[in-house]
């Protein structure tokens, strides 16, 4: 029937459907053993090639467990970084001072980059003691979390962004783990052998001036003296041959610190140490440098550079050269003083252990800023000083820094907070940057250092912990810490005084000076005696031949000024007179040769290793270089007797009885005259950097954070502010020539090459004698 047909029909698709059905189904077969099995040796494979890859591929973090289980150095160095500050406890819970030492949890020790950084969540600390396949595993890890996060950027990448918030307690340095120059002074060697305390004697000052020592050379010889009193009296010879002569048991003898000896061990261990003579590394290096070999040196610091390689770098008379050189000359000066004054210290000191030593002191030392109410201050105080003031006692120390040569502002010890500095291990071990990621305090009422995540900044996972250490130039960063930051997030310095060497301040404070401190710095140095102010006026009469070549070229005037040798002179001639006589006023004030660019990038943050390329900020070159007094310097050499109203002289002679005096803007045609004055200098100071100013000079050199990287970083940015210094002044000299329509007459007479007879001026020496 016809229903049957229909169902016949429906019955014979439906089995149609299943038998397709099933035939699709047998398409999809299950993979054999075979193919298992070799799929899974494939996997095998891969994974053995990247183990095997893993230790050759460049870390992406710093990973503390990669490669340092057979290396002895590293190994102490990460046993230190975990545990001196971190795992410290007092002894006694009776005093203030001596606090836990303390270290975030998430601080990890980068053994390789001696430092520490922020911990990945996926750090075990037990991943330090396990197999070498472990930190393979490790490295691999990391690089695959790069990648996935590089390819699949999802909201929930940042989710270790703050791995340590800000304001977050990051390390506490206690007290008794602290190295004062207090606690130097008090050292009753140093009092007995260089202060004169104990039989009046006459306290240790530098031979040339009679300046008092800096207090860090003190401490600089207390932590030689530590070092030697845990060695025990044992030889000291440089070349690890047969003894001598033993230590004196008096430089050895260190019953006064004995407690502490031990507990400062492993610092002092730490602490980038003398491995050669000075001699022998100039050789070396010689040889390196033929060879094209590169050795790594433990303290490869511009202080310690041998001269070749430095004038290699920095030609002579360059900015940041002479800077170097006043550093290497202070701590030779101190030196030869100590070794002068004490037989006991020469006999046991080389100069290139003082010199080691001193750098560490100088690139490590942090500021504290105590008081009387300070209980850091009376800690391992002697028991008969017990009652005495700070203030007295600073005052009984003759050094630069305290003694007649303390603060005026100093007054009693309730209302001043006195400058002081510390040693301070772990701390001085983290990196450097004007934008730090952390911010260190010296805490009063704990005597300790206390390390905080920035308010700006919180620390991400694997970021290396970055303090400041105050606001430097790229120069001075260099000579005195031995590295740049290199992303323009500091200043630049150049000193155009060209013609002349400076005595007074040379960038180094009252550490070190050239002249008695009371010849150039009036505000703070008392008066010195009648034999020191004789020995001085010798001086500055040597230095005033030297400024004398300022006065040669005679700007603005059409005929050169001829001075005679009678008691007898015109008003142009007792005008060049009194320039002379500012000339010797300003000679040793850094600040009125010196010439500073601002930071390019003052935003720059610093990088998450010190291997890595900065990331450079926003750039802020439109500021101007900063050559205020510079200007007003090249003023008084161009004055005619035209200026100021044809009242030049009378100008200048007032002056004399200013200490700020300064020649202020005068007019276009004074202006024209100083700014190339200015850009005269400025092409005398670019002609010292010689073959460094050509294309291939200027070339970058391919090795990141080298010596010679860094030495070409801060020599390009002085040739730089030079450059545009001069480029500045010569364009906005033409511009005021145009605008005020300047005739070309006598009073717009510039000389370059051509300059008056040195003859025609030497007759002010014996007038101003």
């Amino acid at each position: 029937s016809r229903v049957e047909r229909e169902k016949k029909a429906a019955t014979k698709r439906r089995g149609g459907a299943k038998k397709k059905n099933s035939n699709d189904t047998n398409s999809f077969r299950l993979p054999s053993t075979t193919q298992l099995l070799s799929t899974l040796a494939a996997l095998l494979a891969l994974a053995s090639v990247l183990l095997l890859i893993a230790p050759f591929l460049p870390a992406p973090t710093s990973n503390p467990v990669s490669s340092i289980n057979d290396n002895d150095e590293l190994l102490k160095t990460r046993d230190f970084l975990n545990n001196f500050v971190c795992n410290y406890k007092p002894k006694s819970s009776t005093s203030d001072v001596d606090v836990d030492g303390y270290c975030h949890p998430k601080l990890v020790a980068a053994p390789k980059e001696r430092t520490q950084r922020v911990a990945y969540d996926n750090y075990n600390p037990e991943s330090l003691h396990v197999s070498k396949i472990y930190s393979r595993i490790v490295i691999l890890q990391q690089w695959f979390q790069i990648i996935s996060n590089k390819l699949f950027a999802t909201t929930n990448t940042n989710s270790n962004a703050k791995a340590i918030p800000s304001g977050e307690l990051v390390m506490r340095l206690p007290r008794p783990l602290q190295i004062w120059d207090l606690d130097a002074l008090r050292d009753e060697f140093v009092q007995t052998e260089f202060l004169g305390m104990s039989d009046g004697t006459p306290p240790v000052t530098h031979r040339e001036t009679g300046n008092p020592l800096d207090s860090g050379a003190f401490l600089a010889v207390h932590l030689i003296r530590l070092k030697h009193g845990l060695r025990g009296g044992e030889c000291i010879d440089s070349d690890g041959q047969d003894c001598k002569q033993p230590s004196s048991s008096d430089w050895t003898n260190m019953k006064q610190y004995e407690p502490r000896m031990h507990l400062l061990q492993p610092y002092l261990d730490i602490l980038p140490a003398r491995h050669y003579d000075i001699d022998l590394l100039a050789r070396h290096y010689d040889a390196t440098s033929k060879s094209g070999s590169k050795t790594k040196h433990l303290h490869d610091h511009p202080l310690i550079w041998p001269k070749s390689t430095l004038e290699s770098l920095f030609p002579k008379y360059t900015h940041t050269h002479d800077l170097i050189v006043h550093y290497r000359r202070m701590i030779q000066s101190e030196y030869d003083a100590l070794g002068q004054a004490s037989k006991v210290f020469a006999q046991n000191v080389e100069f290139s252990e003082y010199l080691n030593m001193r750098v560490n002191v100088l690139s490590r030392a942090f500021g504290v800023s105590a008081s009387e109410n300070d209980k850091g201050v009376q800690w391992n105080k002697a028991k008969e000083a017990a009652h005495a003031s700070l203030l007295d006692e600073l005052k009984s120390y003759e050094t630069s820094n305290f003694g007649k040569y303390l603060d005026n502002s100093h007054q009693s010890s309730s209302d001043a907070a006195f400058r002081l500095r510390s040693m301070s291990p772990l701390l001085d071990m983290y990196n450097s940057h004007p934008n730090p990621n952390v911010i260190w305090r010296y805490n009063e009422k704990t005597s300790s250092f206390d390390i905080r995540a920035s308010n700006k900044l919180s620390l991400s996972s694997g970021d290396a912990i970055m303090v400041s250490y105050g606001k430097y130039t790229e120069g001075h960063l260099l000579a005195k810490f031995g590295y740049v930051n290199g992303d323009g997030s500091s200043p630049t310095e150049v000193n155009l005084a060209v013609f002349h060497r400076q005595l007074g301040d040379l960038g180094l404070g009252r550490q070190y000076s050239l002249l008695p401190f009371y010849a150039w710095d009036t505000v703070s140095s008392p008066k010195g005696e009648n034999a020191e102010l004789v020995k001085t006026k010798q001086v500055i009469e040597m230095q005033s031949k030297e400024l004398l070549r300022y006065l040669i070229f005679d700007d603005g005037y059409k005929e050169c000024v001829k001075v005679s040798d009678n008691d007898e002179y015109n008003q142009h001639e007792e005008l060049k007179l009194l320039k002379l006589q500012h000339l010797i006023r300003i000679a040793n004030h850094r600040d009125a040769w010196v010439v500073r660019l601002p930071e390019k990038f003052p935003n720059a943050k610093p990088p998450p290793r010190l291997t890595d390329r900065p990331e450079l900020g926003i750039d802020t070159s439109k500021v101007g270089v900063n050559a205020k007094k510079m200007l007003s310097t090249c003023r008084l050499l161009s004055l005619t007797v035209d200026d100021i109203g044809r009242g030049a002289v009378d100008y200048l002679r007032d002056g004399l009885s200013s200490d700020m005096f300064q020649v202020e803007n005068d007019g276009p045609t004074l202006e024209y005259r100083a700014m190339m004055c200015v850009a005269r200098m400025c092409g005398v100071a670019m002609s010292r950097y010689g073959e460094h100013f050509s294309p291939q000079g200027r070339q970058e050199p391919r090795e990141f954070r080298s010596r010679e990287w860094n030495a070409w970083y801060v020599r390009d940015g002085e040739m730089r502010v030079l450059g545009i210094l001069r480029q500045t002044l010569l364009a906005e000299a033409n511009k005021i020539k145009r605008q005020y329509n300047l005739r070309n007459d006598a009073a717009m007479t510039i000389r370059e090459s051509e300059t008056c007879p040195m003859d025609y001026s030497l007759p002010l020496l014996k007038k101003i004698s």
